[in-house]
């Protein structure tokens, strides 16, 4: 650690430099994935049935590779942002995509268990690294939150092993209703989802969300949304497909009370964001509508809706980096936080501000961008689960997406007066180390709405997922 401090560019090169390197790692199990091969490695076995064990497979291999891209984005971003403890900053950064990734790749409930509760705890210094009052009790209750969802999701695995005998992902469910009897699942379901809930902020789960995005580093804010959250997601994926399975889901009728809250979600954060005049605030509580829009996709228990349900971890992944890290450059250049503060501020910042409006537009659903794509499936879903109802959802949700997002581009690039003496073309805009991220999930955005059609990343993986648990 010494001579990070004394040689701070060094320790930015060796932690982009093993970023990538992860990456690279990861690539080459691409073709297993594809083809649904399953790899598990045992570590050590701490009790009966119950190891530290490690497993790729395609789910895990998809979020492992969106964390790493995200991760290096992000990374990228911040060598121009964070200008103060720059050390302490890049070791809990590193320290986090280790345990993201050790979710990602866990065999077992019990190893996603020991990564996701590291992580929780290294978030920690992410949220308070500005120091400021406002990151330390956001961070408080941070902790608070997360702390007891662990307290929560520690409970559900103790009855999952007790009553299923085993803590491993052995594919189609492990529990079964003629072992265990349907009051005993329900209360397992019922704890694993409060427990995961809180980091996938469902509501009301969601209290730590407002508070924390606002306070963490724009780079820290982008990995909360885009990636933090989707752990919690992942911990609901692995308890539906390889803890309970679809068929015994179906069973036990839990599917039409976990729309309900998804819906609830999506309708009441995006009204809470329509009220919010800090910009970061604003985002963070579309963060809550958004995530539900998975919840909302893997409860339908229908292929359509699940193919959109985990789309949508890599969409909303690159659509929020995108608005957070402008949100980011705003701050960095402009130093206005508020949306009633912004205007005119498009053409201090061109790209920054079209690259946010891509982004806003990707979260209306406009076509071509990855935004429609997320709906169009969500919708066929609603449709092939018999709840056709929920359209109405992912319309009313749309149309708050524009009423919070529209005015924000609208007063950026037509209200106010241009600065004089400034010319677009020759002005450097912000640091290009900044710039080159916003602009690469920009652009992602539309790549992910087009590419889908040839049936490429993520829809190549996101189809074996699907076809292997329905």
């Amino acid at each position: 650690m010494l001579w990070n401090r004394r040689r701070p560019g060094l320790a930015k090169v060796v932690y982009i430099g093993s970023t990538v390197a992860t990456i690279l790692a990861i690539l080459p199990l691409y073709p297993r994935a594809l083809d649904g091969a399953i790899t598990t490695q045992r570590l050590v076995s701490i009790a009966p049935r119950i190891s530290l064990a490690f497993r790729v497979d395609t789910v895990g291999f998809y979020f492992a590779l969106l964390l790493g891209v995200l991760w290096l984005l992000c990374s990228i971003y911040s060598l121009g942002y964070i200008q103060k403890n720059e050390t302490r900053y890049y070791c809990f950064l590193s320290l986090n995509l280790s345990f993201c990734l050790g979710v990602a790749l866990s065999a077992n409930m019990f190893t996603l268990f020991i990564f996701y509760e590291l992580m929780t705890l290294f978030t920690y210094p992410l949220i308070i690294h500005e120091e400021t009052e406002q990151a330390r009790k956001a961070g408080l209750k941070y902790l608070v939150y997360s702390v007891s969802a662990g307290a929560v999701i520690m409970l559900g695995l103790i009855l999952q092993y007790y009553y299923g005998g085993t803590l491993s992902f052995l594919g189609h469910g492990t529990l079964k209703l003629s072992q265990v009897g349907k009051p005993i699942l329900l209360t397992i379901f019922s704890i694993y989802m409060l427990g995961f809930g809180v980091k996938a902020c469902i509501m009301p789960l969601h209290g730590w969300v407002p508070d924390a995005h606002p306070a963490a580093p724009a780079p820290a804010s982008a990995l909360l949304s885009g990636v933090i959250l989707k752990v919690g997601i992942f911990g609901i994926i692995r308890v539906m497909f390889d803890v309970f399975g679809i068929e015994l889901l179906k069973t036990l009728g839990v599917a039409l009370p976990m729309l309900i809250v998804a819906s609830f979600s999506i309708i009441v954060g995006s009204l809470f964001a329509l009220t919010q005049d800090e910009l970061k605030r604003r985002l963070a509580y579309s963060s809550v509508a958004q995530v539900a829009y998975i919840v909302l996709g893997l409860f339908l228990l229908a292929p359509d809706g699940a193919i959109g349900g985990l789309l949508h971890i890599a969409h909303h992944a690159f659509m929020k980096g995108c608005l957070f890290l402008a949100a980011g450059v705003i701050i960095h250049e402009t130093g206005k936080k508020k949306v009633s503060e912004m205007s005119g501020i498009g053409s201090r910042i061109p790209l920054t501000m079209a690259a946010f409006a891509v982004g806003a537009l990707g979260m209306m659903g406009i076509p071509l961008t990855c935004g429609f794509i997320t709906k169009w499936f969500l919708g066929l879903g609603t449709i092939q689960a018999h709840h056709p109802c929920f359209i109405a959802v992912l319309l009313i949700s749309s149309l708050l997406n524009a009423v919070y997002f529209l005015p924000i581009v609208y007063v950026a690039f037509f209200k106010g007066e241009s600065p004089e003496g400034e010319s677009r073309l020759l002005r450097r805009e912000t640091k290009r180390s900044m710039l080159v991220p916003v602009m690469i999930c920009a652009g992602m955005i539309i790549i992910l709405g087009v590419f889908v059609t040839v049936k490429g990343f993520p829809y190549s993986l996101v189809e074996v997922v699907v076809k292997a648990v329905f």
